[in-house]
């Protein structure tokens, strides 16, 4: 397959193989659709927009479009198979944590897929068409590896038995990864997945979670009932030099939850944020630092929809776009595995591979000067 490839591209497959290899997916599936997915993650990385199967057999014609597109339809695969091998790859990465957050991603014009539907972005505060993500991302110092997700379907697009809540995916996928024996510290999400069923859950299980309350979630402090949102009324918020906020710490039953450590933080624009966790020892400092750490998330998603192509897969079958998700996060992590040094932004890693493949190993010219010396016209 190396050889029906342009020699300009060849290189970049070859990388990509050496990192999957490496990952461990080489022995998990057959040998052609190993070759299939490299050609495909490196199209993903390689392209800007508009990465299909048509676009991607052009520019890496190693195998035709309609090999990827079984590869998409009707290959056996298994995706979770994919992340499981991610998992196992983590251990000399050190010991990081979890963040658990969802996506929407805008298809307006796909009506045949069934995981499309109408649902609300928070992001353009109203209903757009197109599909959500829900990703469980692993992070440790300047890696960020999603190690599993799931697609929800709209309430609408399925039967009563069938239809599963964000959280209730969440779940599965925080107890799918500690049977797979992955290690962390603990467990972060926004206001949605800070559910009392899911809070319960990571507690049962041994884990420490820390979440962001829901402004009107009730609370006994101080034998009086409140809303954790008018805390802040019966507290004396201490400036937090450090953590650029307001902010105190507390102990507190909450009847949806049980007995939970609270903090109570407002920063200097007046936002008032409730974060808890089952960790009763836990300073301020701690908890505040870890619920920031959340962001790594929202970053992954940002990545992966300029960079990735998440929202480029054009099949009408179900099973296609889950497997189209699965390989954006390949490419994903190939990208963090092709940087020079860490602080090279995913960005500039595509930029450089962009300019390597489409410019070989030319070095760039002499840069123009504002004054051009007479001595260059005498000698010329």
């Amino acid at each position: 397959m190396t050889s029906r490839l342009h020699p300009t591209t060849r290189w970049l497959y070859q990388q990509v193989w050496k990192r999957l290899k490496k990952v461990g997916i080489a022995g998990k599936i057959s040998p052609l659709n190993f070759s299939l997915i490299a050609v495909y993650v490196s199209g993903l990385i390689l392209l800007d927009h508009r990465q299909n199967g048509t676009r991607i057999a052009s520019w890496l014609p190693g195998r035709a479009h309609d090999a990827i597109n079984r590869l998409l339809r009707t290959e056996p695969l298994s995706t979770r198979k994919l992340m499981n091998c991610l998992i196992q790859w983590l251990p000399h990465l050190g010991k990081g944590y979890l963040a658990v957050d969802d996506v929407v991603v805008e298809k307006p014009y796909s009506k045949q897929c069934t995981w499309m539907g109408w649902t609300y972005s928070t992001s353009k505060q109203r209903k757009v068409h197109g599909f959500h993500v829900v990703a469980l991302l692993w992070c440790s110092g300047f890696w960020r590896i999603p190690v599993a997700f799931r697609i929800w379907r709209p309430k609408k697009k399925c039967s009563a038995q069938h239809y599963r809540k964000k959280t209730t995916l969440a779940e599965e996928m925080i107890v799918e990864v500690v049977q797979q024996g992955l290690q962390f510290e603990y467990v972060t999400g926004d206001t949605l997945y800070s559910g009392g069923h899911l809070a319960k859950m990571v507690n049962r299980m041994g884990l420490v979670w820390v979440g962001v309350l829901h402004p009107k979630t009730s609370v006994y402090y101080r034998y009086k009932k409140w809303q954790v949102a008018a805390l802040e009324q019966s507290l004396k918020l201490k400036w937090r030099k450090h953590l650029g906020v307001r902010a105190a710490s507390i102990v507190a039953y909450l009847p949806k939850y049980g007995i939970l450590r609270l903090v109570v933080t407002k920063n200097r624009h007046g936002n008032i944020e409730v974060l808890a966790t089952y960790d009763l020892d836990c300073d301020l400092t701690t908890i505040v630092r870890r619920k920031r750490s959340r962001w790594s998330i929202e970053t992954l998603f940002k990545d992966i929809k300029l960079l990735g192509g998440l929202a480029a897969c054009q099949c009408r079958v179900d099973q296609a776009l889950v497997r189209h998700v699965a390989f954006v996060l390949l490419a994903f992590v190939i990208l963090q595995c092709l940087r020079l040094h860490p602080e090279e932004t995913l960005g500039e890693v595509k930029e450089r591979i962009q300019r390597k493949t489409f410019l070989g190993d030319v070095s760039d010219p002499i840069p123009l000067r504002g004054k051009v010396p007479l001595s260059h016209f005498l000698t010329a």
